[in-house]
């Protein structure tokens, strides 16, 4: 068993916004980005194309609700193996969010940097 974490790609950057209509027509009227299919989540996002694969989530802040930080500003790589980088992190004494699957079956785990910023690897 290969004992080194490996990154794919980047995936994503999710960038938390005020307002999700304002922030549509800026994307795409302004940068001209594509505007793609988003999964069903329980909260206002939309995903933009960036190309080569990558993508911009945009996530609409609930003022009336508590920040979450998983739903904030982070990045995201694919790996091939989630189990594995779960155990990995593990054996690193690395502290980590549980693999969860996106509405679209996408599996993903969560964790921080050592200055609390999210990091999210997700496997297709």
């Amino acid at each position: 068993m290969n004992n080194k974490l490996t990154i794919k790609a980047l995936n994503h950057v999710a960038l938390q916004i005020s307002d999700i209509e304002v922030s549509r027509l800026f994307y795409s009227q302004i940068l001209n980005l594509q505007e793609i299919r988003t999964p069903d989540f329980d909260y206002p996002v939309i995903w933009f194309d960036l190309g080569e694969g990558k993508e911009l989530h945009l996530i609409a802040r609930k003022p009336e609700k508590e920040f979450t930080p998983i739903r904030s500003n982070h990045f995201a790589m694919a790996v091939s193996d989630i189990k594995f980088v779960e155990r990995y992190l593990i054996q690193k004494g690395i502290k980590y969010l549980p693999i969860k699957s996106r509405p679209d079956g996408v599996l993903q785990l969560f964790l921080n940097d050592p200055d609390g910023n999210f990091i999210e690897l997700c496997q297709f």
